[in-house]
């Protein structure tokens, strides 16, 4: 297939998926303004950092468990009917924050909010993943990322439209997030097929590859601290709601400036190595972080250069496992590494919480920077114990993030490099079976 063909193919399907990715966009961006807007509502409401780490605890145990659970209902009643009742569901967790201000009531709400949207995800990626095909998989793969992170940084910039105290943003929120419903249910014609069941252990990925699996944990502790608990830094340092904004929102854009270029070096050199250079980088800005005043414009910047370096991490510990996973595990090792994700994405939270009360602000850069340095340390320590893979046997890497489901991982059966969709040459003889 020539490239103008591809292209061609490419542009069909992104056509064909547009409503899913339309729905999928009104879902980020409800659920970027809702989480930026609970952490500074609870400042004026006077909640601790550390009831608010336990409210972002449940929301990430939700993603946990409605992940696990999720596969029955479609098995009952359908894709479309379970993303219209966990879409509505999540839409009303959303008002009942604003009327239930507690944070007891917040946590329980917050984590039937997380199993809706991690239900959510697993439709549309679903649908996604079966629309996708080896020719539009990367391309598909590029605009899903873009929107995930965008539609995020976007609706943590919507919380300055109107005051944090009253009602409007919740229900901004709200219906931004019902949204979702529309285009989906009234465009999706035949139901995608279930996702896969096949799984792995994390003590056997641990087994066969354990820098990944203990990377995987430690990046994922340090993207979730980063998405959850910089808007506690930020109301626990006293700054504006503008300032906390820009804040959150910088290490969201700074998450795609260097996917792609910290992905091609990656695969060009030894990829621990690269891992643990780039971990190294976010180590120190982390460090510097910490030295910083709260109240510097200087840390927006920061915050940019971080999520640059520390949220590449996760795809390339993705590609890492796959370098030694035998290519038809490799779809049960993507369940592996959620579930272990999973583990550090519930632990940062509450870990955050308790550092920001005892430390004050310079307790958020402290635990990231505590984190990374443990991440550091142990895989100076297993490239001394274990030789690298050949460069010629290491798997291309995929620019996605935590908690990325059926397409991002969809590993099995795409395994080439996601931008050799945009300019295909010709198969290389490798590559021909």
């Amino acid at each position: 297939m020539n490239s103008t063909a591809t292209r061609q193919g490419s542009g069909s399907t992104l056509i064909g998926v547009w409503a899913l990715f339309l729905g999928f966009a009104f879902l980020q961006v409800g659920n970027g303004l809702h989480r930026i807007l609970l952490p500074i509502r609870a400042e004026s409401e006077g909640f601790s950092a550390g009831a608010m780490g336990v409210v972002m605890a449940f929301h990430f145990a939700g993603y946990l468990a409605g992940a696990k659970v999720i596969t029955r209902a479609l098995n009952s009643v359908g894709h479309i009917r379970v993303f219209a009742a966990l879409a509505s569901l999540a839409s009303t967790a959303v008002l009942l924050n604003a009327v239930l201000v507690l944070p007891v009531a917040w946590s329980l709400i917050y984590f039937v909010g997380g199993i809706c949207n991690a239900g959510v995800f697993v439709v549309l990626e679903s649908w996604l993943n079966d629309r996708a095909t080896n020719e539009t998989r990367g391309r598909i793969l590029g605009v899903y990322m873009m929107i995930m992170m965008g539609g995020t940084a976007g609706g943590q910039l919507l919380v300055n439209v109107a005051p944090v105290d009253g009602f409007k943003l919740f229900v901004l929120s709200s219906v931004l997030i019902s949204m979702a419903v529309i285009p989906v249910t009234l465009s999706a014609g035949m139901a995608a097929p279930l996702p896969s069941t096949e799984s792995m252990s994390v003590r056997e990925l641990y087994q066969t590859i354990p820098s990944a699996a203990v990377g995987i944990v430690f990046c994922s502790f340090v993207q979730s601290a980063s998405t959850s608990m910089a808007a506690v830094f930020g109301t626990t340092a006293g700054l504006s709601t503008q300032r906390i904004a820009l804040f959150t929102s910088a290490a969201v854009i700074g998450a795609v400036l260097l996917q792609m270029p910290l992905g091609h070096l990656s695969d060009r050199y030894p990829r621990r190595a690269v891992i643990l250079v780039v971990a190294s980088i976010a180590l120190g800005l982390a460090l510097v972080g910490a030295l910083i005043p709260p109240s510097s414009l200087l840390l927006i910047p920061l915050n940019l250069a971080f999520g640059a370096f520390v949220f590449p991490l996760y795809g390339q510990f993705v590609a890492l496992a796959n370098d030694w996973v035998a290519p038809q595990k490799r779809v049960a090792a993507a369940s592996a590494l959620i579930l272990a994700s999973s583990t550090g994405a519930v632990a940062a939270p509450m870990t955050l919480g308790i550092t920001i009360e005892v430390f004050g602000p310079a307790g958020y850069y402290l635990s990231l920077a505590a984190v990374l340095g443990a991440l550091v340390f142990y895989l100076s320590y297993r490239s001394q114990v274990r030789e690298a893979v050949p460069l010629e046997k290491q798997s291309a890497f995929q620019p996605i993030l935590a908690r990325s489901g059926a397409i991002a991982h969809s590993v099995g059966q795409w395994v080439r490099h996601p931008l050799s969709e945009w300019n295909r040459q010709a198969p290389r003889p490798d590559e021909v079976e």
